[in-house]
């Protein structure tokens, strides 16, 4: 059987990276039901948010925290092998029940959020007047139901109750425990390891327990509700689109009845219909959705009126990193200032380190190779010759077009590009 599926980690964690010998092991069964799970490591990602008020002008920021916890290297494996698994039998789901081209999110389609967001902008402007409506699940994977998940996947495995090594995989991401980081890093031994330039393991169980490192259980269970699963492991992804199966069904199904256009990324779900089934439609998708034991904010629902004129109506709609108005698409405000932002700092940075470099001697000049790699469209030469590298210029050019080349996005490229190779050009000059 292939290892498509098996990757490397260079993460540190609980136990040492992993191999494609012990990856052909995990496809046994037998071996599955032997293993032990480790505590999952977790520690949280924090995103700065930037919102300007149309009214005065000013900026507010905000933070938006996601708790993620990763598996070890032996529990990474085996979760990808079942994720595969899992995607497997999604993909021939989806395919049978023409689902295919409305859950987009975790699948291998051979096409980016630009393709997703263009399809559904050009969907929009062909059939305006239309009414788009944009729901956001309130923290989708902290209350995934346990007895829902299980009950689909025995549906999706054609079995009346779960094998045993199916249910040992279940177990490790419904009853999880985890580490936090920040209490390893608060104690002197871990803290210390941590620190080191190093590939090994950063404790082993018995060392954790040792030194009192708390294993924390799953959040939601600890306050008595059978429900979460952790954001972050192999098979996280492939759990969130299994647990909406139901719902993808249903929803796409009302749509059709309605000529609506149905799309569904992660947890963030949208709906293209004639204004007069909007208000319909919505109290339809909110059902669905508690029938799932989740929640939707409605202050988080937004809706944007197509009226088939060009004119710009209200907000635009925000959809995968795009904000769709009629007179056409840009790259989302917030993704391009936190560009900018990067942008600017690593230039601070590379200018502070060459300036030290430069008054001690160890330097003649700025090093300025990994900025026009990181920050513009140049082709950079190195030890392997020309390289064009994935960036977010590349990105943008790529997202231009996808939307048949719109000029919006193409200014929006072309100002952060002129802004990028003015500050590295001015580094030269050191």
């Amino acid at each position: 059987m292939s290892l498509d599926w098996f990757k490397s980690r260079g993460y540190r964690h609980f136990d040492l990276p992993v191999g494609e010998k012990f990856a052909g092991k995990v496809m046994d069964p037998g071996f599955v039901l032997k293993h032990s799970f480790l505590p999952l490591l977790h520690y949280t990602k924090s995103e700065k948010r930037y919102k300007k008020c149309p009214k005065t002008g000013t900026r507010t920021i905000t933070s938006k925290d996601r708790p993620i916890k990763y598996a070890s290297h032996r529990d990474a494996c085996i979760l990808s092998f079942y994720a595969r698994e899992m995607n497997k039998l999604l993909d021939a789901h989806y395919d049978a029940a023409g689902l295919s081209d409305s859950v987009l999110a975790y699948r291998a389609l051979g096409r980016g959020n630009y393709d997703f967001s263009a399809e559904v902008f050009a969907y929009a402007k062909t059939h305006a007047p239309v009414t788009i409506l944009a729901f956001d699940v309130s923290s989708f994977f902290d209350n995934l139901d346990h007895a829902l998940l299980k009950r689909r996947l025995k549906a999706l495995l054609g079995v009346a109750s779960l094998p045993e090594h199916w249910m040992r995989v279940f177990r490790s991401i419904t009853a999880f425990h985890y580490v936090d980081m920040e209490e390893l890093k608060a104690n002197p031994t871990f803290s210390t390891r941590l620190k080191e330039n190093s590939r090994v393991r950063i404790a082993s169980v018995e060392e954790l327990k040792a030194n009192g490192i708390k294993f924390h259980p799953n959040p939601e269970l600890a306050k008595g509700y059978r429900r979460g699963v952790p954001q972050g492991t192999p098979i996280s992804a492939a759990v969130s689109n299994l647990y909406m199966i139901d719902f993808d069904t249903a929803a796409r199904a009302y749509c059709d009845s309605i000529g609506a256009l149905y799309r569904r990324y992660s947890d963030d779900i949208l709906v293209i219909c004639d204004p007069t089934h909007a208000k319909a439609a919505e109290a339809k998708i909110m059902d669905l959705i508690k029938a799932e034991k989740l929640e939707i904010s409605p202050h988080k629902t937004e809706r944007t009126e197509f009226t088939g004129t060009g004119a710009v109506v209200g907000k635009a709609a925000q959809y995968l990193g795009f904000a769709l108005h009629e007179s056409g698409p840009t790259i989302r405000e917030s993704s391009l200032a936190r560009q900018w932002r990067k942008m600017r700092r690593a230039v601070r940075r590379t200018r502070k380190i060459a300036e030290r470099n430069i008054a001690s001697g160890k330097s003649t000049k700025a090093h300025t190779k990994r900025l026009y790699r990181r920050f513009t469209h140049l082709k950079v030469r190195d030890e392997e010759g020309l390289r064009i590298v994935r960036n977010f210029s590349s990105y943008g050019r790529r997202s231009a077009a996808a939307f048949a080349g719109d000029e919006k996005i193409s200014q929006q490229v072309k100002r952060f590009e002129r802004a990028a190779l003015r500050e590295i050009e001015m580094l030269k000059k050191l």
